[in-house]
């Protein structure tokens, strides 16, 4: 029988209370149940179990005031997003009362009885502090919640530690509060009391974030190639060799720029408050930021609106010099295992073929006939160096502000605008390039060309220093 609840918010992240494990702190002791509904059936099709890695409660919790009753379970592997298992993001705006919200669990369904079998839910009202204050004299923290009905009723119970309190936004349900602690189950003048999420984000944000601060991911690329992309003829057509579909979550820097709910290009996230993207995109305020997708039917780790657009001057040469934009999301990004920055090359750092070097995106073209344009896909590309780029573009056409790859790497093979360009060397992925133009059609010859990053970080430090 379930132990206590809990809510996805990461693929590798699952937050609870800290209470839950006073007795039994050793992580190799749990297990995590996702997509679960009906205890008795473990042939559930749709269920996940995976292991816990690593508890983190929180420092302050106490168990005289229960404050900062809050905690994070790491997985031991990716939780996989469909429609049964899916995160959901912590409400952060203001939480006012008498808002009804839900609480979920496996709980007994009165005081003392006996646990469930079946998911429960049940719909409470936000209580007043004041209020709670009076029930409970005075031991109410400003960090807690209140809800339930001054006559009893509805509740939290045993068993439901832990479990989320999810409150509906007008357009999907956010995790307002925790199952934290009461007096018995649905008694008068008792409410469930609850940990108040907002005021732990910066906790849980820090506690997620690893020491590294750029490019490395939390779940290791898989199903790449292990040589570099090809391009053929097939009867007359194109036809790409090494291009396969992601592992969920192993490029956290590839966000969705998205207009209406549609992609429309690749962007880079290179630290919490800035996407590198192509200028060509044109990309605008109010568009959305997408982060921590894999398959773009289903919902993402976090949405954040486009705030400003920053564009280097242009001028009248084409192609142009550069074809970057920087993007400031209208928050920070909540970094974690589906969402984490890049590192940016210093100006003295060099791509050659000593580096690893891949193009990830989304879309489909002919070229692609067995990889999904919804799921994130990759492959390893080569660099082509200028010289032979030129000799095939043209002198004008290459820019010293270029780099060249192999042809599948263009749009028009890899069917996403503003891919980008990452290479490894000693464990760390570095952003070297942003997709810019190739040929109109998949072509066998035409290197794919990039606009380089190196020969902008001035600019990239500049600017998001500044403003």
């Amino acid at each position: 029988m379930p132990a206590c609840g809990g809510a996805i918010i990461a693929p590798l992240w699952v937050i609870t209370a800290a209470h839950c494990f006073l007795r039994f702190k050793d992580a190799s002791s749990w297990i995590v149940m996702a997509g679960k509904h009906d205890l008795d059936n473990s042939n559930e099709s749709f269920q996940q179990l995976v292991g816990v890695s690593k508890i983190v409660s929180h420092q302050g919790y106490s168990m005289r005031t229960k404050e900062f009753d809050v905690a994070l379970l790491k997985l031991r592997e990716p939780l996989q997003y469909n429609q049964y298992v899916r995160p959901i993001e912590i409400w952060m705006r203001p939480l006012h009362p008498p808002m009804r919200c839900s609480i979920t669990g496996w709980g007994s369904t009165r005081e003392n009885g006996p646990r469930v079998n079946l998911l429960q839910e049940v719909n409470v009202t936000l209580m007043p502090l004041d209020n709670c204050t009076h029930f409970y004299k005075g031991r109410i923290q400003p960090s807690m919640l209140c809800a339930g009905e001054s006559e009893g009723g509805v509740d939290a119970c045993q068993g439901d530690s832990g479990g989320p309190l999810s409150c509906y936004t007008g357009e999907r349900y956010q995790l307002g509060g925790l199952v934290s602690w009461g007096v018995g189950c649905g008694r008068v003048h008792k409410p469930g009391v609850y940990t108040k999420l907002q005021d732990h984000a910066d906790w849980i944000a820090n506690a997620m974030t690893r020491v590294l601060s750029c490019g490395k991911a939390e779940t290791p690329p898989c199903r790449l190639g292990s040589l570099p992309a090809t391009l053929s003829d097939v009867g007359g057509e194109v036809r790409a060799g090494g291009v396969t579909e992601a592992c969920p979550y192993s490029w956290p820097w590839q966000v969705s720029l998205q207009s209406e709910g549609r992609h429309y290009c690749s962007g880079t996230l290179i630290n919490r408050r800035w996407v590198l993207a192509a200028h060509h995109c044109n990309a605008k305020m109010g568009d959305m930021v997408v982060l921590g997708v894999h398959d773009l039917r289903f919902m993402a780790s976090q949405s954040v609106p486009v705030d400003e657009v920053f564009e280097q001057a242009q001028d009248s040469s084409f192609p142009p010099n550069n074809d970057l934009s920087l993007i400031r999301l209208g928050e920070p990004a909540r970094s974690g295992d589906s969402v984490f920055p890049v590192c940016l090359p210093d100006d003295d750092i060099e791509v050659d073929d000593s580096w690893t070097c891949v193009t990830t995106g989304w879309g489909q073209t002919k070229t692609l006939e067995k990889v999904s344009p919804h799921s994130l896909h990759q492959a390893r590309v080569s660099l082509v160096n200028l010289t032979a780029c030129r000799s095939i573009w043209g002198e004008d056409l290459i820019k010293d502000t270029h780099l060249c790859t192999h042809p599948a790497a263009a749009v028009s093979c890899m069917g996403d605008a503003g891919a980008p360009l990452v290479c490894q060397k000693h464990g760390l992925y570095f952003l070297f390039g942003v997709v810019t133009w190739g040929s109109r059609h998949c072509d066998l010859i035409k290197p794919a060309v990039f606009t380089s990053i190196a020969d902008v970080r001035l600019w990239i430090k500049d600017t998001t220093e500044d403003v």
